[in-house]
């Protein structure tokens, strides 16, 4: 963990032991830290999407038929674990002690995964947007680990 990802959560652990919203601010280090845990830096979506391994089958079929253009404009970096069930663990248990290092962890546990637009749909039409198990969410999803980043295999 370097010193920016260290900053940024001690902001989150400032936020949840006195703040009730999960703020813009909030919701924004949320993101760079999901970034830094899934691809070791902060990106825009398509430069994570050309380097994000964690990917789901059917997102890799695009790649692999049509190549990475498309793979980028028809798939979405989805949160296995909803940002909005990590604010709340973080609420939850900021008072007590939680460390930096355990936060770190959490963040690291849930790396995005690159799904297509229709399975994100998926999920949305499931209700299951902003909550659910990743079991309940990905119940017919199928996420596979590349052995290389999706620009390298398109290459």
């Amino acid at each position: 963990m370097n010193e920016v990802v260290r900053r940024r959560i001690q902001f989150l652990l400032d936020a949840a032991k006195h703040e009730n919203v999960k703020d813009q601010a909030v919701t924004f280090v949320m993101r760079v830290l999901s970034n830094y845990a899934t691809i070791g830096k902060d990106a825009q979506s398509k430069p994570i999407k050309k380097i994000n391994k964690r990917v789901s089958e059917n997102a890799y079929k695009i790649l692999k038929t049509k190549g990475i253009e498309v793979y980028c404009n028809q798939t979405i970096n989805e949160h296995p674990k909803p940002l909005s069930q990590t604010w709340e663990w973080l609420k939850e248990n900021a008072q007590n002690g939680l460390s930096i290092e355990k936060v770190w962890k959490e963040f690291c546990d849930f790396p995005m995964v690159t799904v297509t637009k229709e399975e994100d749909n998926f999920i949305k039409g499931k209700g299951l947007n902003s909550k659910g198990t990743i079991e309940e969410r990905y119940s017919n999803i199928k996420i596979i680990t590349l052995p290389k980043s999706p620009f390298e295999l398109s290459n």
